[in-house]
C-alpha cells in the first residue's frame, strides 16, 4: 500500500491524525521509532505507544544515545538521525548496565519503557532493568557466563595471557575511556561461544594490521623526511654554487672594467705627451 512517507521526528502526531493512519503503516511506524509492536495489538494501545514515543525523541539528547550504542559496540553514523538511533538500540541484548554512563542508563531504561530520572540512583534503575529482562533472558545470561568460564579453564593462563594481550596490545594510552575494553570472556558471555572467539580473533587481527599499518606509515614518514633533508641539502648546496658563481663573475666583471680604465687612462697620456708631426713643405710649381 502506497502512501505519504511520514518523519517520525518531525512532530508528534496526535491521536485524531494517527487514527485515521491504516494499520500497517502504523505498525511501520512503530518499526521506525524502535517499539516491539504485535499485529493483534489494539489500534488504541499501539497509536498510545506511538504518541509516547515521539515525545520520548525529543527529551531524549543524542549524545546519550551515542554512548548506548558505543556501550554496545554498534557503529554510530554522525549522519544518522535520532529515530535511527533508537532502532537500533532496540536490538541491544547486552545487560551488563553497570558500564552504562548515569544518563545514557536513565534514556536506555526510558527506551525500554521504564520510568527512570536522573535523580534515581543506578542501582535502582539496573534491578528495574534485570526484572525487565525476565527469567530466560536472565538465564541466557547465566548459561553464557558458566561457558565462559569454562571456556577459560580450558585455555588455560598461557593461551588466555596470550588472547587477551593480543587483542589489548593496540590500546591507546591515556586516561580511561568510559567504554573499557572487553575481554574473551565478556564476548563469549554477549554473543555465545563461537561468535565470542570468532569476534575475539577478529579484533586481534584488526588490531595486528592496524600494527603492521602504522608500522609501514612510520617508515614512510622516515623515508620522506630523508627525501626532504636530501633535498634541502640539495638545494642549499645549488643555492651555495651559484652564489660562488656570481661572486666570481662580479669580481671577473670589476678586473675587466678595472683594466679597461687603465688601458683609456694609459692610452690618453701618450696621446698628450706625443709631439705633433712635422708639417709637410710645400712644393713650388
Amino acid at each position: 500500500m502506497s502512501g505519504p512517507v511520514h518523519d517520525p521526528g518531525d512532530v508528534i502526531q496526535s491521536a485524531a491524525v494517527l487514527s485515521q493512519w491504516p494499520l500497517e503503516e502504523l505498525l511501520h511506524l512503530g518499526m521506525r521509532l524502535g517499539l516491539s509492536l504485535e499485529v493483534d495489538t489494539p489500534r488504541e494501545e499501539i497509536i498510545r505507544q506511538i504518541r509516547r514515543r515521539q515525545a520520548l525523541l525529543l527529551e531524549l539528547d543524542r549524545r546519550d544515545l551515542a554512548a548506548i550504542l558505543a556501550w554496545a559496540r554498534r557503529p554510530v553514523d554522525p549522519q544518522a538521525g535520532t529515530e535511527t538511533l533508537v532502532r537500533e538500540i532496540a536490538s541491544i541484548q547486552r545487560t551488563d548496565y553497570e558500564h552504562l554512563p548515569p544518563s545514557s542508563l536513565v534514556a536506555f531504561a526510558r527506551l525500554r519503557g521504564l520510568d527512570a530520572a536522573v535523580s534515581d540512583r543506578p542501582e535502582q534503575i539496573i534491578a528495574r532493568l534485570r526484572k525487565h529482562d525476565g527469567f530466560w533472558k536472565r538465564f541466557g545470561r547465566w548459561r553464557r557466563s558458566a561457558t565462559a568460564s569454562l571456556v577459560m579453564r580450558l585455555l588455560g593462563s598461557d593461551e588466555r595471557d596470550a588472547i587477551s594481550t593480543a587483542g589489548n596490545n593496540e590500546q591507546t594510552p591515556g586516561p580511561a575511556a568510559p567504554d573499557h575494553r572487553p575481554s574473551l570472556r565478556e564476548h563469549i558471555e554477549e554473543h555465545g561461544v563461537m561468535a565470542g572467539l570468532a569476534t575475539r580473533i577478529r579484533s586481534a587481527a584488526d588490531d595486528y594490521v592496524r600494527q603492521k599499518m602504522d608500522e609501514i606509515e612510520a617508515r614512510i614518514d622516515a623515508k620522506l623526511d630523508e627525501i626532504d633533508r636530501r633535498l634541502t641539502e640539495w638545494r642549499d648546496r645549488e643555492v651555495a654554487n651559484r652564489l660562488k658563481i656570481l661572486r666570481l663573475t662580479l669580481i671577473f666583471t670589476v678586473l675587466v672594467a678595472i683594466l679597461s680604465l687603465g688601458y683609456n687612462l694609459l692610452k690618453s697620456r701618450v696621446t698628450v705627451t706625443s709631439p705633433p708631426p712635422p708639417a709637410a713643405q710645400q712644393v713650388k710649381p
